[in-house]
């Protein structure tokens, strides 16, 4: 039997909640990219703080927001006047400086210089005052750092292109934000009660049957605590830590999309067959019946279980990550339990 039974117990609780939270962020991101929620909210944005209209070359009138998910340096999946999910700051700013500065009388001239950026800008009907004056104000923040030296222009340009990149991925982590208040958290509880429900994974039925089952503990116990040192694990738990728009930054064709879904499904397959290689969760026949009948008791405790786990799952895999790292290091202190569960002689 392990040295550490109630620690082995902790981890393969814990084991089992991080294997069920890594489940419902798959089945989560399969939601959304279903409701194309990233590109719903980045269309919303750009048309709301680039409202102006301007014409295109073609004739056309168009919202300066339509412009910039229409240009070639954003367009991929989406249709014209629509956002892809994804686009990067780089592109961003090359597609709004592009629409601020183009001369209509002179198609084929760009800005060569933070001056002539200044210039269209000042001169620009298209943008909010408030940017206006933001972008006005940036451009002002490089000259002043730089001298005068034409063989510093490009540096000029660069810096001044990242300050509008370092605004723009601002207003994206805020749009995470709205992202996970307006369809994360709402499909969460959904989902970690499907899963739960679905997998009859009780909290009260799991700590009974690692308690009884010394061999089950400790195999789960040390499943856990290989997790911890699992690249693969790592690098999913790290994934999940990064902002929710910037994991579809790669999606750029419809073959990429079906093999961004493709692996959130191998995700909760590996994930549930984790779960079945340590221990059942199923739904027995009779589990909720004492002497043929329904039994208050049991079914009261079903759900107070079930709805332990399910508010376990919304913590989030890297909350029980980080938890079961820690407890795997203290139980790594002593003698790893052996595999069949019992000690040499």
């Amino acid at each position: 039997m392990s040295s550490f039974p109630i620690l082995d117990l902790v981890i393969g609780i814990i084991f089992v909640y991080f294997l069920l939270s890594i489940i419902s962020s798959a089945a989560i991101e399969l939601i959304l990219t279903g409701l194309k929620a990233r590109s719903k909210l980045l269309e919303e944005w750009l048309l709301k703080i680039f409202k102006s209209k301007l014409q295109t070359e073609n004739g056309e009138l168009k919202s300066l927001g339509e412009s910039i998910m229409d240009h070639c340096s954003v367009a991929g999946l989406s249709k014209d006047g629509k956002s892809p999910s994804y686009i990067s700051a780089k592109d961003f700013t090359a597609a709004l400086l592009e629409k601020i500065s183009f001369d209509k009388a002179n198609p084929t001239n760009v800005a060569k210089n933070i001056d002539e950026y200044v210039e269209a800008i000042d001169k620009t009907n298209l943008l909010p005052t408030e940017f206006q004056r933001v972008l006005l104000n940036y451009a002002n923040e490089v000259k002043a750092a730089y001298s005068d030296v034409t063989e510093q222009a490009v540096s000029k340009i660069e810096m001044f292109h990242s300050k509008i990149e370092k605004w723009y991925d601002s207003s994206m982590d805020r749009m995470t934000g709205e992202l996970k208040r307006r369809y994360s958290r709402r499909y969460t509880f959904l989902v970690a009660a499907v899963i739960t429900i679905s997998l009859n994974a009780d909290s009260i039925a799991l700590a009974k049957y690692l308690y009884s089952n010394p061999e089950a503990r400790t195999k789960i116990a040390m499943a856990g605590m290989d997790a911890t040192k699992d690249t693969v694990m790592i690098n999913k738990v790290t994934a999940l830590r990064m902002p929710a728009d910037s994991s579809t930054a790669s999606v750029a064709s419809l073959n990429e999309l079906k093999k961004e879904i493709s692996g959130k499904i191998t995700e909760i397959n590996k994930a549930k067959q984790g779960l079945a290689d340590v221990m059942p969760l199923t739904w027995k026949a009779g589990e909720l019946k004492k002497d043929g009948e329904y039994s208050a008791r049991l079914i009261f405790a079903k759900i107070t279980g079930l709805l332990a786990t399910i508010l376990a799952i919304m913590m989030g895999a890297p909350f029980w990550f980080d938890l079961l790292n820690k407890i795997s290091n203290m139980r790594g202190s002593g003698a790893k339990p052996l595999a069949g569960g019992a000690d040499k002689k």
